[in-house]
């Protein structure tokens, strides 16, 4: 019982990872829609992280579900902590240059704008963070680094 209520006692954080998809300048956003959170906004492909799964391969999964890409060579670029409605935790965002397929809007559903937009010229309604993490990208600010081990 004691045990129990250490582990409730502490927080929970949400751990969700992103991927600039970088071409010949420009990087690949989808717009949110019908999802309740952040509709109309630009964000990168990317998700919740399942249990069992390290960020990398969190990432790749999310780039195959939502832009229809399998995705090579991700690399760490930024980490943003965060606080949204009552749920604090960590998006990860790596970038890669290297995928099989064309991305496109994998998930209709959920996003109802897709394409590649030059990186010093995002569309106004891109969330902050990303803007962020576009930019750092540009600058070539990576001083990341990133150990997972799930054992």
């Amino acid at each position: 019982m004691k045990d129990q209520l250490v582990t409730s006692s502490r927080a929970c954080f949400t751990v969700i990872a992103h991927t600039m998809l970088i071409s010949q300048g420009s990087v690949f956003l989808l717009r949110r829609h019908k999802t309740g959170v952040l509709d109309g906004w630009y964000s990168l492909p990317g998700g919740h992280m399942e249990l069992g799964e390290t960020t990398t391969l969190c990432a790749a999964r999310e780039c195959s579900e939502e832009a229809g890409v399998e995705v090579e060579n991700l690399e760490l670029r930024r980490i943003h902590s965060y606080l949204f409605r009552g749920d604090q935790g960590l998006n990860f965002i790596f970038s890669s240059k290297n995928w099989s397929g064309s991305p496109r809007i994998a998930e209709p559903e959920v996003f109802d704008d897709g394409g590649f937009f030059l990186l010093h010229k995002l569309p106004s309604k891109t969330l902050p963070w990303v803007k962020d993490a576009v930019d750092a990208y540009r600058k070539n600010q990576n001083d990341v680094e990133l150990v997972e081990r799930l054992n």
